[in-house]
């Protein structure tokens, strides 16, 4: 093991963030997000997805996006403007940001260097090209957060030489449950889980399974809810599904005072409207 790994297990676990393609929208986000990953010191992987702009680009093409349980419908079209907008235009606009607000960032696709191996999703019949995650190497990404830098990870993996779209909230949670990560954050354009009519702000795994059960959760947070329970079964310590809410928004999250959903281990549900 070289130097640098080893200073770095010596560290903080990372924290492990999934950008919704909605999570920063409102005026001036963008810029803020930056400043936040700036404080964090190289001690954060960044995964994005894009969905927004990946269907606006599908209907500019004549390609009227669907989905499945929360999961995007991925013929042949579609995966081809998937990997030019996700591992493309997303990913290198987002790193030419962070670059420029000091952050040293580094793009990377799922499949690049092997990081995520992919498998075609049990439900490929109806999704197409869609994966899902088999395994993760953290070697690349842990001599990256030894180095400082910020990996930034489109969802795009492959499987026997065939590109596949990944679900992001899939893959941060794969990463985040193999990287032992201290926190994965999970923002979009939703404040978190809304059971009831009231925000939930805590959840453990019995109560997480309880929700996925019922009939309220449904669209994307399926999705978001089912690699939370991922993460922290394969070893990550808590998870924060939230939106974005300015200045400070990732600090806030890691000291537990922002609005969201934490789900963790045997923690109470609490509502924030109650």
């Amino acid at each position: 093991m070289s130097a640098l790994l080893r200073d770095r297990s010596a560290a903080a676990a990372p924290v492990v963030v999934k950008l919704g393609g909605c999570a920063l929208e409102a005026p001036g986000a963008a810029a803020q997000l930056v400043d936040d990953l700036a404080a964090l010191r190289g001690h954060a992987l960044l995964v994005h997805g894009g969905g927004a702009e990946l269907s606006e680009w599908c209907r500019r093409l004549g390609l009227e996006p669907r989905f499945v349980d929360g999961l995007r419908v991925t013929d042949a079209p579609t995966l081809e403007v998937a990997v030019a907008v996700l591992a493309g235009l997303a990913n290198k606009r987002l790193v030419a940001l962070l670059r420029a607000g000091g952050v040293d960032a580094l793009g990377l696709s799922a499949l690049d260097g092997g990081i995520a191996e992919a498998e075609p999703h049990p439900d490929a019949g109806h999704l197409g090209a869609v994966g899902r995650v088999r395994a993760v190497r953290v070697d690349l990404l842990e001599e990256s957060l030894a180095r400082g830098r910020t990996p930034v990870l489109a969802s795009i993996g492959a499987c026997d030489g065939t590109l596949l779209n990944l679900n992001a909230d899939d893959l941060a949670a794969a990463l985040a449950g193999a990287l032992r990560a201290d926190v994965l954050v999970l923002l979009s354009d939703v404040p978190g889980l809304v059971l009831e009519g009231g925000l939930v702000g805590r959840l453990d795994l019995d109560e997480l399974d309880a929700a996925l059960a019922g009939p309220q959760v449904t669209g994307g947070m399926r999705p978001k809810l089912r690699a939370a329970r991922a993460a922290l079964v394969q070893g990550a310590r808590r998870v924060h599904i939230a939106a974005w809410q300015g200045p400070g928004t990732l600090a806030a999250l890691l000291a537990g005072t922002a609005v969201g959903t934490t789900i963790g281990h045997a923690a109470p549900v609490r509502s924030l409207h109650a």
